[in-house]
């Protein structure tokens, strides 16, 4: 096998597991929160950030910290690829470092104890810049081709569009929790069905984009 063919084999494998683990970030933070929800802090499933606080926390730090050692191996296929991959594991492993706030927690937090607002601050901004950077990659580097587009290709396309406006609408929605969150029951975890929708749209382009789901492929 030649080392082309080898480096993209290695780029397909990468685009699953990233895809997979993108996937199971959301359904596990939560599912498994409920084992020990007696002794978690209050509202702890209201986001996959404030699992950090909850008995799930390892799948959240777990799964975060290994989609960001993939984005940071992943080279893709141009200097594109691989600013965009970068600043996805920036961002991905600065959510883990720098925790959110949450009711009844001390008042340093964090790999660097620093106080509860400014952690709070970095981590929204660095999630903020991580499901943007997923729009672009879905809408913009996804979507591009060599030469005229095949039917399957077309098709791929018109998924990974239908992906993006999904991430942008749930990213518009977080936006504006505030006003939404107030005509919904107060348990409902409005941020966490965000993020939910917003990582299940970027996990299901990225396994099409791996080739793993054979209808869409090209011929």
């Amino acid at each position: 096998m030649s080392n082309k063919n080898t480096e993209l084999t290695s780029m397909i494998i990468q685009r699953r597991i990233l895809g997979i683990l993108c996937a199971l970030l959301a359904p596990c933070s939560l599912l498994f929160g409920f084992i020990g929800w007696k002794y978690n802090l209050p509202n702890w499933y209201m986001s996959i950030s404030s699992t950090y606080y909850a008995n799930s926390k390892i799948f959240m730090i777990g799964l975060l910290s290994a989609t960001s050692i993939f984005f940071f191996a992943y080279k893709g296929y141009d200097w594109k690829d691989r600013v965009c991959s970068l600043i996805q594991a920036i961002s991905a492993i600065g959510i883990v470092i720098f925790p959110c706030t949450a009711p009844s927690i001390p008042k340093h937090i964090g790999l660097f104890c620093l106080p509860v607002s400014i952690s709070n601050t970095i981590h929204c901004v660095c999630a903020a810049i991580l499901f943007l950077t997923f729009d672009i990659n879905v809408l913009f580097l996804f979507t591009l081709g060599n030469g005229e587009p095949t039917d399957r290709k077309k098709l791929r396309n018109k998924i990974y569009y239908i992906c993006g406006g999904i991430i942008f609408v749930f990213m518009i929605c977080q936006a504006f929790h505030n006003p939404i969150a107030k005509i919904l029951p107060d348990w409902f975890p409005l941020t966490w069905f965000n993020e939910f929708m917003m990582l299940e749209s970027f996990a299901f382009a990225y396994i099409v984009k791996s080739e793993a789901i054979g209808r869409f492929n090209d011929i």
